[in-house]
């Protein structure tokens, strides 16, 4: 009985109520907003916009690429990661709290040789460099930030998780020893073994210019990512490109992006990312009547065309040669593919 209730739980789970969940926001908050409006929003963004979007996103993606080439030591060719990170790119809001992208990066990575405590560490090391470099993005721009709310909250905000994200980096190997020291062999000894391997992972990442380095590149993707975001927000609402306007925009967009982590969601995020985008914007007092319009317009651009870019890499790591990567080298490079898929890696 068991294995029956689970595929029906993990189908209620992942495709039954999210569906209703995205027909309950649409019905009940989204009402007022017709397919004619939508399609006036996606007609008002000027093509260079796109242009410029599309560019600066594939900028933002070799970026992304070269920053989990340093988390993995070089270990992987540089075609191999980047098709990864594309993978990763599409997959990131498909389950809550990033779910589906830290499974997919860590069975692809895998696949071309990583071990997958390595792997699915250098996604997670990753997530926290990409929060110190948001929080300094962030504190940048509170100077130019004009709204009716106080700043305070938002620089406490950023100072907390610029603390958490930093004490991860620099101790979390150490909790790990800590922890590590304080079990004995038995029931836990392959947790305590995968733990053991994320431990040596994070000791050998401990230089402090890669470091450095890597909140330099952590902060150039998150430049990447809000100034093309903001460009198809400008491009539909026309409010003017300013400090003040990208500011308030980054705010709202941070702010958005905290509903990947309800446990409850629309489809790969739909339904939920829109209404979160339009009640945050409008709290902001962002002048404009069309907001809901804009937030549904940047979300379908965006995913449409991580979906397309994503799908193709998956594509073409599936259809490619199984044999070792030309960049995994060494005993943690060596780990051979056991075909888990994804699901198993989260």
């Amino acid at each position: 009985m068991k294995t029956s209730r689970r595929p029906a739980g993990a189908f209620l789970k992942r495709f039954v109520i999210p569906t209703v969940v995205l027909g309950v926001i649409v019905a009940v908050f989204f009402r007022d907003v017709s397919l004619d409006d939508i399609r006036a929003g996606f007609a008002r963004i000027p093509f260079t916009y796109l242009l410029t979007f599309v560019l600066l996103w594939l900028l933002g993606s070799v970026l992304r690429a070269w920053q989990y080439s340093v988390l993995l030591s070089g270990k992987l060719a540089g075609r191999d990661i980047f098709l990864i990170t594309l993978v990763r790119n599409f997959s990131v809001d498909l389950l809550p709290g990033r779910a589906a992208a830290l499974g997919f990066y860590s069975w692809l990575t895998r696949k071309k040789g990583i071990a997958l405590e390595e792997g699915a560490s250098s996604f997670v090391i990753g997530a926290f460099y990409d929060s110190i470099a948001l929080a300094l993005m962030l504190a940048g721009l509170l100077f130019f930030l004009e709204t009716g709310l106080s700043r305070w909250p938002l620089a406490a905000a950023m100072v907390v998780i610029l603390i958490l994200s930093a004490l991860v980096i620099l101790y979390s190997h150490r909790f790990l020893g800590w922890w590590l020291r304080g079990k004995k062999q038995g029931r836990l000894a392959g947790l305590q073994g995968a733990a053991g391997r994320v431990r040596d992972y994070l000791l050998e990442h401990r230089d402090n210019r890669q470091r450095l380095k890597l909140i330099a590149i952590s902060l150039a993707i998150r430049l990447c990512k809000y100034v093309y975001n903001f460009i198809l927000f400008e491009g539909v609402l026309h409010l003017g490109v300013s400090l003040k306007n990208f500011s308030l925009f980054c705010f709202g967009l941070a702010a958005t992006e905290l509903s990947a982590l309800l446990p409850l969601q629309g489809p790969a995020g739909f339904g939920t990312w829109e209404l979160a985008f339009a009640l945050v914007f409008s709290a902001l007092q962002v002048p404009a009547a069309n907001i809901k319009e804009a937030g549904i317009v940047i979300h379908v651009t965006s995913q449409a065309w991580e979906y397309a870019v994503g799908l193709l890499a998956l594509a073409c790591l599936a259809f490619a040669s199984t044999g070792k990567s030309g960049g995994a080298s060494g005993p943690r490079g060596s780990g051979r593919s056991t075909g888990l898929g994804p699901s198993r890696c989260q």
